[in-house]
């Protein structure tokens, strides 16, 4: 199984859309949950998870293993995976699809956050705050690649929350 990087490098399109998320912590535990997740669905899945510099070859249940940065494929099935192959994040028939997940822990991040800004917090509780920097011992980014935005989509959106569950929180409606 090619792994989303390596779908890119072949010249494919880049089909999917990237759902963004920032955790305080080590996120690696709830990525393999989120994998067991997906293949308690999907007990056929192909997946495969590489570093950035390679496909690394791990105990996928097993989250200490997991490098500092992943990119995590996952296809239903073989069918699914050939489908990916040559549609990119297109869904089958049957509305599902493919789902990437990009993670990335950092530790001591410092990130300067615009409150302001489009969609920005202006109603929350960093109202009128500007030149916030965002001070975090240890934290991780995530990119949750499906085929449609998740607040379009039901199957896109149930992916989202799986991960979501996995990372301990649900977001309020």
């Amino acid at each position: 199984m090619a792994t989303p990087s390596e779908r890119v490098g072949r010249g494919m399109e880049i089909t999917g859309v990237d759902t963004l998320l920032v955790v305080p912590f080590d996120a690696r535990p709830a990525v393999a949950a989120f994998l067991d997740a997906l293949r308690r669905s999907w007990p056929a899945a192909a997946v495969s998870l590489d570093d950035g510099a390679g496909q690394v070859v791990t105990d996928l249940g097993d989250a200490a293993a997991f490098p500092d940065r992943g990119e995590l494929a996952v296809a239903r099935d073989a069918r699914m995976d050939q489908h990916w192959e040559e549609h990119g994040y297109a869904p089958m028939a049957d509305g599902a699809g493919p789902v990437a997940l990009f993670y990335h822990c950092h530790r001591r991040l410092v990130v300067d956050v615009d409150v302001l800004g489009a969609n920005g917090l202006e109603a929350g509780p960093l109202s009128g705050w500007t030149g916030v920097e965002l001070v975090l011992p240890e934290a991780t980014a995530l990119t949750l690649v499906t085929h449609a935005e998740p607040v379009e989509d039901a199957f896109c959106r149930s992916v989202l929350e799986l991960l979501r569950e996995a990372l301990g929180y649900r977001r309020e409606q």
